[in-house]
């Protein structure tokens, strides 16, 4: 026997530790590439999930698009917004809480997808569950209003398409207000 034979084993041998080693290589690069992509939201200080931000600018930017708000805004609700928080960057959604002036005041929250024919992103909805729901109309558009449950509290909630981009507007209070201020949702910027 020649020292080479001695070396090379049965074909199949040798094939599955070329598929071993093969399958190793592309784990870890697989695993390089994700930890690499990670590099930049860990500079940047920015957590898995949505993200909290200071304003309706500084969400714009991130979004990468104007946002809708409403035109309405009644005086018992605080400006600028108590809460914004967007998801998935570039093309993503944006969740603005608007907070009342005088404590124990129900909120208003709008929701919005910025590219058309989007979802709200699932982490902005929270945990819903549709109690009730009817046909409706915000302008010339249709909508539907509902009876919901958000992470255990009822909310009554709007939702309707802008521009093909998907609008939610969620309150505690007053049906007309909340019919009043869809109806004068419009583009910042416009």
């Amino acid at each position: 026997m020649t020292p080479n034979a001695a070396r090379v084993g049965p074909p199949a041998a040798e094939l599955a530790r070329m598929l071993v080693t093969l399958f190793w290589v592309v784990l870890a690069t697989v695993a390089l590439l994700a930890g690499l992509g990670a590099v930049p939201r860990w500079l940047a200080g920015e957590a898995k999930g949505p993200a909290f931000i200071a304003s309706v600018p500084e969400a714009e930017r991130r979004l990468g698009s104007s946002l809708f708000l409403p035109a309405f805004f009644p005086d018992r609700l605080a400006w600028p917004p108590g809460e914004i928080r967007v998801a998935g960057g570039h093309g993503g959604s944006a969740r603005i809480a608007f907070q009342p002036r005088e404590e124990g005041g129900p909120p208003v929250v709008m929701l919005q997808s910025v590219e058309p024919g989007e979802p709200v992103a699932p982490d902005l909805i929270g945990d819903r569950r549709v109690l009730s729901s009817s046909r409706t109309r915000v302008g010339e558009r249709p909508a539907e209003f509902a009876s919901v449950l958000v992470d255990g509290e009822g909310w009554q909630e709007l939702s309707w398409e802008e521009d093909g981009r998907r609008l939610v507007l969620r309150s505690r209070g007053d049906l007309e207000e909340l019919y009043r201020m869809a109806h004068s949702v419009r583009r910042e910027g416009r």
